[in-house]
């Protein structure tokens, strides 16, 4: 069993090393590229049509600040639309958004301001892939954006999305992403998830240096309407419709980059419970999009996304099953063990108490190459954050420090063992609903 351990223990430290330096060689190369991006115009050049879709299943509670903050970006509203769609809510979102939509018309015409250019839809509950293609087919939009209904959009975001799309001048261009950030964390698993946003907003800001963006997220992700519907829109088979696109808009050689000063601001769970269904539903779909495109693994002909992207992914599965091993063999069996010696005594917890140890992990134990790279990655893993959250012009105080504890201790352990769950349910066939 040891050596088995070490073989785990090992594969983990390799892949997390290559992964690890590739990212921070990306970013060593790409320093003076992301110097010019910050000192880059955000005013376009012109102002196209854009549509907005709000999908929307029992989103009642935050559906009208979602909305209220598209109508406070700064466009020409003659040149924007909007597209409400409510995917059979069991709540009061129709009630609520009709009520809403019908003052905003009675304000507009009280102050004779531009009408608002504002669609509702309601149908009956048939998923967000579904509803997104509803709309899609009512869109007048050059480009169109997907908002969730729990996410708020910065004011300038669109107008530097549209700006970076001006800039790049690339009719391949298919998709422009956003620096997605978790709004106001108040409770430790929302504030650790903050921590996690700022990295992935980072990592797909290297990403994008290799054409390897490899999800475009439900807030506010900015499409070119003609070549998603030249490939058939959203697939309403996948649960995670974002990145099911996103590889099909790589597979057909089109382009994703990241506007890193986009940002919109999402709603994170704030239990576990919410976790968990969230993050289920998110390895089931990336599962899910892994085994349906397994083909541009390793393929050269999708450059560095098939290459080192779709590798990547793949590995983040075996680093999950790592992570959940080496936590159970040295800290959980461990404690089955003394649970179990307390049961033979009766449950007398002060001498279980007394005795408790975590025998089998010592890291004094360890071999002096693993210590050198265990304190090496730690070293990257904080660098990463440091750079993280400069890029995304956070303060690492900014919400304190405790919760960098537990996202160290369980975080990933929680994450490895909803994704070992989404795993086994995959194979088993059980499907999870939107």
């Amino acid at each position: 069993m040891e050596f088995f351990a070490e073989i785990i223990l090992w594969t983990a430290y390799i892949i997390s090393l290559y992964f690890s330096i590739f990212l921070l060689l990306i970013f060593l190369d790409k320093r003076s590229f992301f110097n010019q991006e910050e000192s880059r115009s955000t005013e376009p050049k012109h102002f196209p049509f854009v549509s907005v879709i709000i999908p929307a299943y029992n989103e009642q509670d935050t559906i009208l600040k979602t909305i209220q903050s598209v109508l406070n970006l700064h466009y020409p509203k003659e040149n924007l639309e909007i597209i409400v769609v409510n995917d059979g809510s069991t709540d009061r979102t129709k009630e609520v958004v009709d009520e809403f939509i019908q003052i905003l018309h009675q304000k507009n015409n009280e102050e004779n301001n531009t009408p608002t250019n504002i669609t509702f839809i309601s149908h009956q509950n048939v998923g967000k892939a579904t509803s997104m293609n509803k709309a899609l087919k009512l869109a007048k939009g050059e480009f169109f954006a997907c908002l969730d209904a729990d996410s708020e959009v910065h004011h300038l975001t669109l107008k530097k999305m549209v700006s970076y799309y001006q800039e790049q001048n690339n009719p391949r261009l298919a998709i422009i992403t956003p620096a997605m950030k978790v709004k106001d964390p108040k409770k430790i698993l929302q504030r650790i998830q903050w921590i996690e946003y700022l990295l992935m907003i980072l990592v797909s800001r290297l990403s994008a240096q290799i054409d390897s963006v490899y999800v475009a997220p439900g807030p506010f992700s900015l499409y070119k309407t003609s070549i998603i519907k030249k490939l058939g829109g959203f697939d309403p088979t996948n649960l995670t419709e974002d990145q099911e696109i996103a590889y099909r808009v790589q597979k057909e050689s089109y382009l994703i980059k990241q506007c890193f000063d986009g940002y919109v601001y999402t709603n994170s769970p704030g239990t576990l419970k919410a976790f968990y269904k969230q993050r289920r539903r998110w390895y089931q779909g990336s599962i899910s999009c892994l085994h349906q495109y397994r083909s541009m693994v390793l393929d050269r002909k999708y450059g560095d996304f098939g290459i080192m992207q779709m590798t990547k992914n793949v590995f983040g599965f075996v680093l999950a099953f790592t992570g959940f091993f080496f936590a159970f063999y040295y800290l959980i069996l461990p404690v089955i063990k003394k649970m179990k010696n307390a049961y033979i005594l009766n449950f007398d917890f002060l001498v279980y108490l007394k005795n408790l140890s975590l025998s089998n992990f010592n890291i004094l134990n360890f071999e002096f190459k693993k210590i050198f790279i265990f304190i090496f990655l730690i070293s990257i893993t904080f660098t990463f954050f440091y750079l993280a959250h400069k890029n995304a012009n956070e303060k690492i105080r900014k919400h304190g420090y405790i919760h960098f504890i537990p996202y160290f201790a369980v975080y990933y352990l929680i994450k490895g063992t909803i994704l070992i769950l989404s795993l086994i349910q995959f194979s088993i066939g059980k499907k999870t609903k939107w």
